[in-house]
């Protein structure tokens, strides 16, 4: 099994940090748990609005179907993000999948 991978990711906007713990499961999926991002400033910060789901007190990445690849789950995280952002500064949905 491969062996977990550290992200940080610098938004497109150059406006925030996210980090990111990626690791491959048991399933043979990819999960992407969020080490560090920046706080909600006062946004709804529940599982549905922020595409968040939580395995033993650690926060991962939501996706609707399972990510077989790293690079994928990688490239889900980046986006993520890029949406994250855009939820705390504006409030619109993230809508990332």
């Amino acid at each position: 099994m491969p062996t977990p991978e550290t992200l940080h990711y610098r938004t497109k906007d150059g406006a925030a940090d996210y980090v990111f713990e990626f690791v491959t499961l048991p399933s043979g999926g990819e999960r992407a748990y969020i080490v560090r991002q920046p706080p909600y400033r006062g946004r709804d910060e529940g599982a549905h609005p922020t595409h968040r789901l939580t395995d033993g007190g650690r926060k991962y990445i939501c996706w609707d179907s399972a990510v077989r690849t790293r690079a994928d789950m990688k490239n889900i995280a980046s986006l993520w993000a890029d949406k994250t952002q855009q939820y705390i500064k504006t409030g619109q949905a993230i809508g990332v999948n």
